[in-house]
């Protein structure tokens, strides 16, 4: 049985034709790692991972080049009993999931294309519930909707929508450039981000960075951005803005870029939105996000001045995601190049019970670095400590390191400082 790709599968088949390997490949994948405090019966996990997949055709589902998923009509993964886990796990995309049991740890992996976020703890949930009722010998009431039911529902909007959404996205980007580089100085002079309040690294000295002609540097990196105490007061100012911790980031990122867009301009990031807006996609087992943009003007001199022109940006772009992707790159200078931006609260959950075993999320992890990125990406999130992190990647080819560097300390300059108005 198959049927068409979703938005986000569509984008994924996009982007690996661009760079092979890069979504389709094995480390495309979200990873979810438990520890566990008594032992589990393998046999009794087997079945209910056996079950998970008949229950599911999303876990079962290869897609293809062709724009389609392929829903293979058995399970096709088994249970692994190994010596050891870790964070990450290569998946093949025609086997979409693994699952493996070390001792007192059970790590689940999924491949991107099936999966988000909210797919990888459900699914974990579901593994648990499973597991429990096998133990009780009862079974759980059938899920109330495939993935296919909403691929075809999101088909029918595009369908819909499109006159609209085609208006609004060549209104708003019609004018939206990728941020040009400063390639003409001799060098640049990168102050040093102070350390967020958490933390106690001493100083570092500004660095002058030469701006070489020689072949780039791939850059891969995490920073932590603000410490607690910083995103809590961040938060209480979001609250008062009556806005969301996306679009206070979102401008604080436009402002540290602000001094490389033009007069005018309106910066443009590649970006995901959720899209699990009927009930029956709350906890559907699938990638409900959708690949868009986010079209950011310049307003007032300053890209980050403004949060209500960026929370308007916001609402429009997600009000509009449901288009394709490639529909929009047509309309922007140099879209290839476009720098994403993706902000990820902290989503992990308490815990999981498997018969009378408790489990506790030890780690999460998204897609692993593979060599394989394009342009600029960065991804922040709150970790459970409260620390605000940040992951920075790229080929090097524009966005430097020493130039990421800079936009870092730009967002927290702008963030510090809306913190003390």
């Amino acid at each position: 049985m198959t049927h068409p790709t979703s938005l986000w599968q569509t984008f994924a088949l996009e982007m690996d034709e661009k760079r092979p390997g890069f979504a389709k490949g094995p480390w495309f994948t979200m990873n979810a790692v438990l520890t566990l405090d008594g032992e589990l019966r393998a046999d009794v996990l087997a079945d209910a991972f056996h079950r998970l997949q008949q229950r599911h055709e999303v876990l079962r589902t290869e897609v293809l080049d062709d724009r389609l998923q392929l829903i293979h009509p058995e399970p096709r993964s088994a249970l692994e009993v190994v010596d050891e886990v870790g964070s990450h796990a290569p998946v093949d995309i025609g086997r979409p999931i693994r699952l493996r049991l070390a001792g007192n740890q059970l790590a689940l992996h999924l491949h991107h294309m099936v999966s988000d976020p909210v797919t990888l703890w459900e699914t974990v949930g579901e593994l648990a519930a499973l597991y429990t009722a096998t133990l009780a010998g009862e079974d759980l009431p059938p899920p109330p909707a495939q993935y296919s039911d909403y691929t075809m529902a999101e088909a029918d909007q595009v369908r819909r929508t499109s006159a609209d959404a085609a208006a609004w996205w060549h209104s708003r980007v019609r004018d939206a450039k990728v941020s040009p580089q400063p390639t003409t100085a001799a060098s640049l002079t990168i102050p040093a981000a102070p350390a967020p309040a958490a933390q106690t690294a001493p100083a570092t000295p500004a660095l002058a960075i030469p701006v070489s002609a020689s072949a780039p540097a791939a850059l891969a990196f995490r920073d932590d951005l603000l410490g607690a105490d910083e995103v809590a007061a961040v938060e209480g100012l979001t609250r008062q803005h009556r806005s969301t911790p996306l679009v206070t980031y979102l401008a604080a990122l436009a402002h540290g870029m602000d001094e490389h867009v033009g007069p005018g301009d309106t910066l443009a990031f590649t970006t995901l939105f959720g899209k699990r807006d009927r009930p029956a996609w709350q906890r559907l087992l699938g990638p409900c996000i959708v690949p868009s943009f986010l079209a950011i003007p310049r307003v007032s001199g300053s890209l980050g001045a403004d949060v209500t022109a960026v929370r308007d940006a916001v609402v429009g772009c997600s009000r509009y995601a449901r288009y394709p992707a490639s529909a929009i790159y047509a309309a922007i200078q140099d879209a290839q190049r476009t720098p994403f931006f993706e902000y990820v609260p902290q989503q992990w959950p308490a815990g999981f019970t498997f018969g009378t075993v408790k489990a506790e999320v030890a780690t999460a992890a998204g897609p692993k670095d593979t060599g394989l990125a394009d342009g600029l990406a960065i991804r922040v999130r709150t970790r459970t400590d409260g620390v605000l992190t940040g992951h920075f990647s790229g080929d090097g080819s524009d966005w430097t390191e020493p130039l990421v560097r800079q936009v870092q300390a730009g967002f927290r300059t702008y963030l510090l400082g809306q913190e003390g108005t």
